[in-house]
């Protein structure tokens, strides 16, 4: 009886853990980034008799806009031609810059996980991997059609960190399509399955027979 109590109080406990986490790491990033950007404008302010006059939180506020305003040009700027160029060039440096390297490896494993990689997967699925009888969540990625016959591209992410796996090659019939959404299944790999989707069902629940 215990031993059932001690389970379920662990188990809550990191389920606790894993929600709490990313929204205070988020919460974290941003605010750090508002006071990297947003604080540069404040002592501007005081040599502007219009702005120097108005309330803290007012002045506040204004920096936050102006914020978001740099990033989002900032964003204008790295999707364009001479932006990429430049921003690739700068990638180039800070990966070749001892510990530093280490450092935005992992930031970027992070954001990339967070905003890039769930719009790049179109949805989650199950294969028998790597054997019949196992089922392994993937995210399916595209299709290939040769000789008329369908083949499906999926990638078999790790877990807890999705963004390292590989990628492997499939016929249709043997990729079952969940009816949960990417972000859904990110959370089951973060959490090492202690997060399980409500509507997740394993191909045999629906109409597959069993030997």
């Amino acid at each position: 009886m215990s031993d059932g109590l001690a389970q379920k109080t662990k188990r809550h406990f990191i389920t606790g853990i894993i929600v709490i986490l990313p929204v205070s790491l988020t919460a974290w990033i941003v605010w750090v980034i508002f006071r990297l950007i947003g604080q540069r404008f404040l002592p501007l302010f005081k040599n502007i008799p219009e702005m120097a006059d108005l309330p803290l939180a007012a002045q506040m506020t204004i920096s936050a806009l102006l914020t978001l305003t740099v990033i989002w040009f900032i964003g204008l700027w790295a999707r364009n031609i001479i932006g990429r160029v430049i921003f690739r060039w700068f990638e180039t440096l800070i990966l070749n810059t001892p510990v530093v390297s280490k450092i935005y490896k992992t930031i970027r494993q992070i954001t990339d996980t967070m905003f890039v990689n769930k719009q790049a997967f179109k949805k989650a699925a199950f294969i028998e991997y790597p054997r019949k009888g196992i089922y392994t969540l993937v995210f399916i990625s595209g299709e290939i059609v040769r000789n008329g016959e369908k083949y499906i591209t999926v990638f078999v992410p790790s877990t807890p960190n999705p963004t390292t796996g590989y990628c492997i090659v499939l016929p249709s019939e043997e990729v079952h399509e969940l009816n949960i959404t990417v972000n859904q299944a990110m959370e089951f790999i973060f959490s090492g399955g202690i997060l399980v989707p409500a509507r997740m069902e394993f191909p045999h629940v629906n109409g597959r027979k069993e030997n």
